[in-house]
């Protein structure tokens, strides 16, 4: 027989697993699974965008050279070594939706990077 407090507590352990599950389920479509998305998608910007970009950055950015091993492409984790700098406000300004990322340039490439993973959501060259 159980007692009715056990009976209690079961219910609340219950109680918190569905609030838990739930919390999972909805937390997808408030966007919290968007770095992820973004990652493996690539930040979709149009060729004037793009542009932009390339043309600021490469005149206020150092060419690194790729360390071995290292391909840059969107998807792909930034490696140590190579020299991060936050977007320029004015292009964040621009281009609402590059703002919060880094750039670096690697092999006449620009990098932009998403902060917190180090991996590569857009890739633009001079072309």
């Amino acid at each position: 027989m159980v007692a009715s407090g056990d009976g209690t507590r079961m219910k609340v352990h219950w109680l918190r697993t569905l609030v838990l599950v739930a919390a999972v389920g909805v937390l997808p479509a408030m966007g919290v699974a968007q770095t992820s998305d973004q990652t493996t998608r690539g930040l979709q910007l149009s060729p004037a965008q793009r542009q932009t970009v390339y043309q600021s950055v490469s005149k206020t950015q150092k060419n690194n050279a790729a360390p071995i091993g290292f391909r840059p492409a969107v998807g792909s984790v930034v490696p140590k070594g190579i020299d991060l700098a936050p977007l320029p406000d004015t292009l964040g300004e621009m281009i609402p939706e590059a703002r919060g990322y880094e750039v670096a340039m690697v092999e006449k490439q620009i990098l932009l990077v998403d902060p917190r993973s180090k991996v590569v959501v857009a890739l633009m060259t001079g072309e």
